[in-house]
This record gives structure tokens, sequence and C-alpha cells, in this order.
């Protein structure tokens, strides 16, 4: 072979070894615009291997290094999200987050619910969404003055709501690292239960006070006329007179009695002594204690209990507060010579205790009221009578503490029934109250003594006479 031939052999092997290289450079390249394409598309590529020149080996992977950040980075603010709306979900109070236009970006379904939305008012402004003016100005000065600004307001006629809305709004604006806020996050807390129970109080010191004045005022006044008369008057007045101060002394008593009941009866200030009382036996007790009473108003007992009545887990001097209560009411507002009945049965560990009389009955507008403080149905012969209005109320009270449940079922002219169902002896303690219609109005035609069905046993009569 000659030189020339040797040259030109040679040169064509270096030119077909650059053709080639220069053919992996091109796919090469070719895999490497596959892959960035794909990664720019939100896709993650197969593979990252890349056959061919050691820079673009190192340029492949630097870009899978990068999309692992990116899916790392990705993750988290999806976990962050789901956690801010996580948080916003189970928050107790309404929020939302306003843009500059007062239009909502975002709401939680507490929100939704306080203004009885259709859906999260997204998109809307606060004015088109919400309709207070108050809030939407509490926006504009949040911004106006970039700092935390609050204001209370109350709110009536709200869909799917027909109480009073209370509301503490506080409007922050949300700022960056530099310029002026762009958000305004809105938070909005119910305090309507706060109101109603100030207003709560506020009725009864009101009532408290009125009850207290009535009789002190007439002991102030009878006092007086004995102390600057007492020659001029007969044995008769003065005597007259005592009897007067002597019923509003036990009026005093008792209205003190029931305050102090009432305040033992709080939650947490109560520890129940809880053992089985046996029914049969408590009411003998009782009705031995109320005879007298019963024999003034000529009224009979009759006390029903149902065959093998189990024990009821009660605290027994509770109890009794109960059910003296309950039957001195139905004396009370019974006519002369109507019987009084007691009826007790028993189903799936719980036992109902019914009192029934035939007596006035309760009109229907005072129905809900009933277990109210201070609460009467027929005020002027509850005074006469020394009542205070707080009877049924310490009776309700007393029976949630036992885990029970109280209905009451009236008619005008036709009487009324209140049902007491307690848990019975021996059983697992209740994990909440028993759910119960506190009230509900007897059909037409339905007498309270027939509303609910007895299932009597054992009967034996109590007659006052």
């Amino acid at each position: 072979m000659t030189l020339s031939s040797f040259l030109i052999a040679l040169l064509g092997s270096a030119l077909a070894l650059a053709l080639l290289q220069l053919l992996a450079w091109a796919r090469s390249a070719a895999k490497l615009e596959r892959i960035a394409e794909e990664i720019a598309q939100g896709r993650h590529p197969r593979s990252f291997v890349i056959f061919g020149p050691h820079s673009l080996f190192r340029v492949a992977s630097r870009l899978e290094t990068i999309l692992t950040a990116r899916e790392e980075l990705s993750g988290q603010i999806v976990q962050q999200g789901e956690n801010f709306h996580g948080v916003l979900r189970n928050m107790m109070e309404g929020v939302a987050i306003v843009n500059h236009d007062h239009r909502v970006e975002l709401a939680n379904e507490v929100l939704v619910r306080q203004f009885g939305l259709d859906a999260e008012p997204s998109g809307r402004t606060i004015l088109e969404s919400l309709r207070v003016a108050e809030i939407d100005h509490l926006i504009r000065e949040a911004f106006a003055r970039q700092e935390a600004v609050s204001g209370e307001i109350s709110l009536r006629g709200l869909p799917r709501s027909e109480a009073e809305l209370f509301l503490i709004v506080n409007a922050v604006p949300m700022c960056g690292e530099s310029g002026p806020p762009t958000h305004v996050l809105l938070v909005l807390h119910d305090i309507t239960e706060h109101k109603r129970s100030e207003e709560r109080q506020k009725e009864f010191l009101a009532s408290v006070s009125h009850e207290l004045r009535t009789p002190l005022s007439i002991f102030r006044g009878y006092v007086e006329t004995l102390l600057h008369a007492p020659s001029s008057l007969a044995p008769e007045e003065v005597r007259r007179v005592l009897k007067i101060l002597r019923r509003h002394s036990l009026r005093l008593s008792k209205l003190v009695n029931d305050l102090l009941t009432l305040s033992a009866l709080e939650p947490g200030r109560m520890n129940l002594e809880r053992a089985p009382v046996s029914l049969p036996h408590f009411f003998r007790r009782i009705e031995a204690d109320l005879r007298q009473q019963l024999h003034e108003k000529r009224l009979d007992l009759i006390v029903t209990l149902a065959g093998n009545l189990p024990k009821v887990d009660a605290d027994s001097f509770r109890l009794e507060q109960v059910f003296y209560n309950l039957v001195e009411n139905a004396i009370q507002y019974s006519e002369p010579g109507s019987p009084i009945r007691v009826e007790a049965d028993a189903e799936r560990e719980r036992v109902s205790i019914r009192v029934i009389d035939q007596g006035v009955g309760i009109p229907p507008a005072d129905l809900p009221y009933v277990f109210d403080r201070f609460y009467r149905v027929d005020k002027t012969r509850s005074r006469q009578a020394g009542g205070t209005g707080l009877g049924l109320s310490i009776v309700k009270q007393i029976v949630d503490l036992h885990q029970g449940c109280i209905e009451l079922a009236s008619e005008p002219g036709r009487g009324t029934t209140v049902t007491v169902t307690l848990p019975a002896w021996p059983s697992s303690p209740p994990e909440g109250p028993i759910a119960c219609q506190h009230i509900h109005r007897v059909a037409q035609g339905e007498s309270p003594a027939s509303a609910p069905e007895s299932r009597p046993a054992d009967r034996h009569l109590s007659r006052a006479s």
C-alpha cells in the first residue's frame, strides 16, 4: 500500500468516526430534549440515562435532581394546602380570605352555615354573598388602616335561622414582605349563646329582685303598723297581721331554699350520691309526707307500679325533690275530689315514672316555657299558694344530672302528665342524657292520663280522707 492510499484510508476512518460521534451526539441531544419536554409538561420521564457524551449525561443527571426537588416541593405545598384546609374545616369560627376588591377567595363551612348560604361564596363580593354592610365596612377600614380592626354585629332574618345571631368580626390585613396588604383575613366568632346567657342572667336577677321585693315590702308595712299603733289594734287584727307575716316568711324561706338548690345544681358543683332506690318504699314515704295536703283538698293519690319493677339508679334525696315538686304541683292545680295518679314501668334498663292529674292543665302558649326559671302559668294563683316559679326548673336540672329525661303533656281543662325516665339499677353509667321531647301537647280527644301506655301489675291506693 502506498503512502497516499494509507493516508486516504486514515482520513476516511477519521471521518467515519467523527460521523458516528456526531450521530451519538444527535441521538443523546434528542433524548435530552424529550426529557426536558416531558418535565416541562409535568410528566416524569421513564429514564434519565443517556449513552453519549459525558457532558450531556451530566445535564440529564442535573435535570433528574431538579425534577426530584421540584416534586418534593410540590408535595410539601400540597400537604400544607391540605393542612390549611383541614384547619379551616375544623375551626369553630367562620373564616374567609377577601382580596382588595372585597371578593371572597376562600371561605370555610362554618361561615357558610352561619349565614345560611347554599355554597361557598368564592368569587363574589362580601356585599353580594353575606349582605352585611358592617362587615364590608370593617374590611375597608382594615385595608385603609393596615391594622386589625374588630366589631360586634347582630343579625336577624338570616336564611335557615329564626333567632338573632351575634358575631364578633375581626378583619386582619395580610401583608407581604413589602408594600400594602393585598388580602384581609376575616374571622367571625359566634357569641350568640354568650349573649343569651347574659340575658338569662339579667332576667334571673330581675326575677329574684322582684320576688324578694314584694314580701319585704309587706313585711316593712305591717311591722311599721305594729310598731306605731300597737295599742289601737284589736287582738284579732294583730293575729291576722301575724298570719300574713308568717305566710310571707315561709314564702321567703322557700325562695331562698330554691335558690340555694339551683346554685348547688350548677354543672360541676354537685356530686350525686347514687344508690339503688326502691320505688314502692320511696312513694310510700312521699305519700305519708304529703298526706295532710292531700287531705285538705280531698284528693286521692293512686300509685300503680308494674310487677318486677327494678330499682332506680339515683340520689334518693334529690329524687325526693323531683317528686315532691311534681306531686305538690298536681295537688295545687287539681280540683277537690279528683285523683292524682303515679304510675311506673320499665323497659330496656330504663324506668319511666308518670305523675298524672286531672287539673286545670297548661295552655299551649305556656308549654315551651314551663321549665324556665321563675315562669308561672297562673301567676296570681301560684303566688297565693307560695310558689316561687323555680320548682320545674329544679326538677329538670336534677333529672338531667341523672342522665334522665323529663316529658310534659298537657291540655287545658283535662290535666297534665309529667313523665320522668331514669336509668335502672344495676346498669352501666349512661354515656349521655336519654333522648326525649321535653314538652308536647296532648292530641285532641286524648286525655293526659291515657296518653302514655301503662302496664299496671302491682296496684295500691293511698287515700287521704
